[in-house]
């Protein structure tokens, strides 16, 4: 018997969804869609993007037998609004809930199987690395991700000179990555997404739903008291 798999994801600029079947003779991805919002708000569009999703796969939210949502690291915002709504959906279904790293899903979606560098600007001369090794079951992780300058990241490869970089990181930082194989893409797309979905479904196992968080890996800038406000203070005269 197989099990309706939805995986969602928010965290890079893009919103990716993907629908499939795991188990039984019906195995593997039956719908997706990747939207490139270029980092605009997910939060109006994500709900009816899920339902128009589960309307063109032919089935009901009720059928759904998991959920996978991408936790990061990404845009805070983002991140949340995805975490809000496998949250929700898992517990009204109700059905268990994997969490996904975004970088995970990014590995998933390179050219090729082998070695690859999942890479996000992290803005502040930093990015989001994890390196992964890509085979037939998915992304299996080599290390745990990490918040660093691209030098460190460099540094530490070496030893893998064939390496593929993927993501919204090979662009931002294409000039010192020259020499290795580069795939700059935009940000999490449905194939990827599903595919570090699927390993975390076999290997993985579901995380509680009141208990998961995102994987922020640093502080966000409201937090270090560094956010310039746009307008000055109001106080209400009532107060």
């Amino acid at each position: 018997m197989s099990t309706w798999l939805l995986a969602l994801d928010t965290s890079t600029p893009c919103t990716a969804l993907a629908l499939g079947r795991i188990g039984g003779d019906a195995d593997g991805l039956v719908a997706q869609a990747t939207h490139d919002d270029r980092a605009a708000p997910a939060s109006s569009l994500l709900a009816p993007r899920i339902a128009g999703l589960l309307a063109a796969a032919g089935i009901t939210p009720g059928q759904l037998g998991a959920i996978a949502c991408g936790v990061g690291p990404g845009t805070f915002t983002g991140t949340r609004v995805a975490l809000a709504t496998a949250k929700g959906l898992a517990f009204a279904l109700p059905c268990p809930l994997y969490a996904l790293s975004t970088l995970a899903s990014l590995a998933g979606g390179a050219a090729r199987d082998g070695e690859v560098l999942a890479l996000l600007d992290a803005r502040r001369g930093e990015v989001y690395a994890a390196r992964f090794t890509l085979a037939a079951d998915g992304p299996r992780a080599l290390g745990e991700p990490r918040c660093c300058p691209i030098g460190q990241v460099l540094a530490d490869m070496v030893d893998a000179p064939g390496i593929q970089v993927v993501g919204p990181g090979a662009a931002a930082y294409a000039e010192v990555l020259a020499g290795l194989a580069l795939q700059a893409t935009p940000g999490v797309d449905g194939r990827g997404l599903w595919r570090a979905a699927t390993r975390a479904f076999l290997h993985d196992q579901p995380v509680e739903v009141d208990h998961v968080d995102a994987l922020y890996l640093r502080a966000s800038y409201a937090e270090l008291g560094t956010n310039t406000p746009r307008r000055p203070p109001y106080r209400s005269p009532f107060v």
